[in-house]
């Protein structure tokens, strides 16, 4: 039996736009709160996603690797890093000399001396080619530049410093009057100031000289990649044309024919 009075029930309220965009935002901030936590990452998105597989470029050998080295361009070092190759090269010259000293049987010049003239040794050559290659290695490290110098491009620092040192050593026998013994330098004994000044005149000029004369003579006599090869003119329609069947032969003999009756009176 229903009461006699009930109590009337009230309209429930409705939240206003404000506090249903509050809630709304309360409530996305949560699920995004629950979603990183999940994920374990700060956006909220999964980083398990695995990154696209690039195809890895075979490295080439052989011939194929030499010829696109020769592609690569040409880029010289500063003036600044090629002085510091020329230090590195006479330290190295030094170095190597000092341990071949220790390697010479017989009657010993003056450790001195031996140092001052390593490069007219029969090994001369061969010592500084040496000296070049190692230090072009420890020059790139030190003035960090951007590209390595080829073994021939380090080895013919080298070999011009040997050169113009021998040009100059020949020009300092027969100033002293041992143009005879040029020869046969290993037999010869410096003993005066003015000799031993001559030898280190030589050894510093041949240094600075290879310092201006190498970086202009190596991008002249460098190996240069070959010029691309320009495609062959397409052949005429006669060269592409096939033989000519019968019926073409006639039609071309009728239109001579026709061009001889016209051009007769």
């Amino acid at each position: 039996m229903p009461r006699p009075n009930s109590p009337r029930k009230r309209p429930r309220r409705r939240p206003d736009s404000i506090d249903r965009a509050a809630r709304a935002e309360v409530s996305l901030a949560r699920q995004t709160a629950q979603v990183k936590g999940k994920n374990g990452s700060s956006d909220g998105k999964q980083s398990s996603a695995k990154p696209a597989a690039t195809k890895a470029r075979p490295a080439l050998k052989g011939a194929a690797a030499r010829a696109e080295r020769l592609k690569e361009p040409f880029v010289p070092w500063a003036k600044r890093s090629y002085a510091i190759l020329f230090v590195l090269i006479a330290a190295g010259e030094l170095i190597i000399g000092s341990l071949a000293y220790f390697t010479v049987t017989g009657a010993k010049p003056s450790f001195g001396i031996f140092l001052l003239g390593i490069n007219a040794d029969s090994l001369g050559p061969l010592i500084a080619v040496a000296a070049a290659v190692v230090a072009a290695q420890a020059a790139k490290y030190i003035t960090k530049e951007s590209r390595s110098l080829r073994f021939m491009e380090s080895a013919m620092a080298g070999v011009i410093q040997y050169f113009i040192w021998f040009l100059l050593f020949i020009a300092l026998l027969y100033l002293f009057g041992l143009g005879g013994n040029a020869s046969s330098s290993k037999s010869l004994t410096i003993n005066e100031p003015i000799e031993i000044a001559g030898l280190a005149f030589i050894d510093i000029v041949s240094f600075v000289a290879a310092y201006f004369v190498y970086p202009p003579l190596y991008k002249r006599m460098r190996l240069k990649p070959p010029p691309p090869r320009t495609p062959r003119p397409p052949k005429g329609e006669k060269a592409t044309a096939g033989p000519k069947s019968i019926v073409d032969r006639m039609d071309d003999a009728q239109e001579r024919s026709q061009q001889a009756k016209d051009t007769t009176p």
